[in-house]
């Protein structure tokens, strides 16, 4: 019998063992890191009062650091640092901690993301040590006591049973530096930034000079390589330009362990990163059509001010329709933008503006009497569902505008409103045509230009005030209201009118109107999105049921450009998969520019 359940369990292991080979091969990030919790939990039950766990206690599953060959020692003092705890690089993990060895910090405070919600305070500490493949990880109590004293952080030993934001690095840590001690820190998303401050300080206060502060933290989650680079983008400019206002916006798992750590090391005065490395499961695993994508970056900060400036970051979309099947789907409650905001919303979420064509008026009556054949007016629950999908900024400046009149315009600026929704493009030249977006030192101007019925001389003001508007801001993106609906490739009247905004000072032109996709053009180095086509429509001709975003990222350096195609059906939006997106892009930039997958830099 005993011999029995030895043969079983062995084959069950070894099944186990075989599944994480086979995934880790393929490149299935999602299921082989599912696969290694499997192998942890088919272990017999291992805690107990008093302890807690490296996530595998194994040394076999630490190849980076047994099997680690010549690894450089850092050269200056490293203060803190960023690094990942996703165990599927655990050999990138190793690269982070092995260069530090020499330091041998008397304590090493890991602040990471609170995953599962557990726990009754916002910051949360354990007092048990960590078993590790190469012994115990003792807590400093000393220091525990005086954080817990302090009243900012509770004791709770429960909520780190399961959390791997610290019991992946544990092991680590403890063959890195063996005879130091450990203050682990677990925050929640609701955590407020005053109490983060307070953290801080007091961690300023009580942490020795050889201390090492570090954050754990994964970056993009649940999407394709190009999404995930397009938000990693934002999120390491904004992390190497200490850019705190911006934190929040990141589309990584706790902007709060990262504002935490980044507040420390600049009471430190070490701002400056000696080791930056950024990569993505896609390309460690070779996997590159991946759809379910994590993204990492390591990091070490040394003594010295940041050098980088931050960048600025938008995402566009064409038209917005909200009739027909759309508004049905909103009058019972269901969310036109579900499918393409993705896993936890994660597409529609790290950017500094979220920017979109609201084609007609938002009317408490939602009906309203007009002369014109095609009359728009769309339900007042549209500002709320636009907030609730981070689509924060739309342009008013198109020929549906005043389908209910000057009332109706009033009307739908102030339902905006209520929802934070901000708005620019006003019938009239003057302040309403545009609003500026500051970015920490930068500033992002969005200028809405409907060109139906705009004489000659209406366009020259509009010339004069771009010229304006980039003698006093860093940037002008320029929507454009033109075109002929349905027809596939640009006017003549549309290039000649968007070399002369370029001219002027623009920095990228949106077009929008014909509710389909015209070509992308680079002109004196500035792009030019002739028509995105519809984002959000209940229009039926094939080609209007596909769209277009595009992402763009203004810093000192460079212009970078993304592109997002999509797909309609039944109102609403869902990103291509890998093969058709590479298949749109490779067809969409081939006369323009050269790209690996979708994007390109100026």
């Amino acid at each position: 019998m005993g011999r029995c359940r030895i043969k079983v369990i062995m084959k069950r292991s070894l099944l186990i063992v075989a599944i994480l080979l086979y995934f880790s091969l393929a490149g299935c990030v999602g299921v082989y890191y599912t696969a290694l919790l499997v192998l942890k939990r088919s272990q017999p039950s291992q805690t107990w009062p008093g302890y807690h766990y490296a996530l595998f206690k194994q040394p076999d599953f630490y190849t980076g650091l047994i099997n680690a060959d010549n690894q450089p020692v850092a050269e200056e003092k490293v203060f803190g640092g960023i690094v990942s705890h996703h165990f599927f690089v655990e050999k990138e993990i190793a690269r982070f901690f092995l260069p530090l060895r020499k330091q041998q910090p008397k304590v090493v405070v890991i602040i990471g993301p609170n995953h599962f919600n557990a726990g009754h305070n916002a910051m949360l500490t354990t007092q048990y040590p960590y078993i590790t493949p190469w012994g115990n990880l003792e807590p400093d109590l000393e220091l525990s006591n005086k954080l817990a004293a302090s009243g900012l952080i509770t004791v709770e030993e429960r909520p780190f049973e399961k959390e791997h934001s610290i019991s992946a690095l544990v092991s680590f840590v403890k063959y890195t530096f063996p005879d130091t001690k450990l203050i682990p820190i677990i925050l929640k998303k609701n955590v407020s930034q005053a109490r983060l401050d307070e953290l801080v300080t007091q961690l300023d206060i009580l942490l020795p000079k050889d201390s090492l502060v570090i954050a754990s933290v994964d970056f993009s989650h649940h999407s394709n390589r190009v999404v995930a680079d397009f938000h990693d983008e934002k999120s390491l400019a904004t992390i190497q330009s200490f850019d705190f206002e911006s934190l929040a916006r990141l589309e990584i798992d706790s902007p709060s362990s990262i504002y935490a750590t980044l507040r420390f090391l600049e009471k430190r005065g070490a701002q400056k990163t000696s080791y930056f490395k950024h990569l993505n499961s896609a390309t460690f695993a070779n996997n590159l059509s991946s759809e379910d994508v994590t993204s990492y970056l390591f990091a070490h900060f040394i003594k010295g001010k940041s050098t980088t400036n931050g960048a600025v970051s938008v995402l566009h979309f064409g038209d917005m329709i909200f009739n027909g099947v759309v508004g049905e789907m909103i009058k019972n409650k269901q969310d036109p933008f579900q499918k393409i905001a993705g896993v936890e919303g994660n597409f529609l979420r790290g950017m500094d503006a979220v920017v979109a064509n609201l084609e007609g008026p938002i009317a408490v009556r939602e009906q309203c009497f007009s002369s014109r054949p095609v009359n728009f007016a769309f339900s007042p629950l549209v500002p709320s569902l636009l907030a609730r999908n981070r689509i924060g900024f739309v342009n008013m400046a198109n020929n549906h505008r005043l389908d209910c009149g000057e009332n109706g315009v009033i009307e739908t600026q102030e339902l905006l409103t209520k929802s934070h929704i901000q708005f620019f493009g006003n019938e009239e030249l003057g302040a309403e045509n545009y609003l500026v977006k500051k970015v920490a030192d930068k500033s992002l101007v969005l200028l809405g230009i409907n060109t139906f019925g705009m004489l000659p001389e209406k366009a020259q003001l509009f010339l004069g005030l771009i010229k304006n508007l980039k003698q006093r801001y860093d940037y002008v993106a320029v929507n454009v209201h033109w075109g002929v609906e349905y027809n596939t490739q640009p006017s003549q009247e549309q290039k000649d009118l968007a070399h002369a905004l370029v001219d002027a000072g623009a920095d990228v032109i949106i077009g929008h109107h014909p509710h389909v996709i015209q070509p992308l053009e680079i002109y004196k180095e500035k792009v030019i999105f002739y028509s995105l086509g519809n984002f959000v429509s209940s229009q039926n001709i094939p080609a209007t049921k596909n769209g277009l975003a595009a992402g763009f990222i203004f810093n000192d350096a460079v212009k970078k450009f993304y592109l997002f195609p999509f797909e309609n059906s039944n109102g609403s939006p869902k990103l291509l998969l890998y093969q058709k997106t590479k298949q749109f892009c490779d067809h969409f930039l081939k006369s323009v520019t050269t790209t690996e997958m979708c994007s390109f830099g100026l």
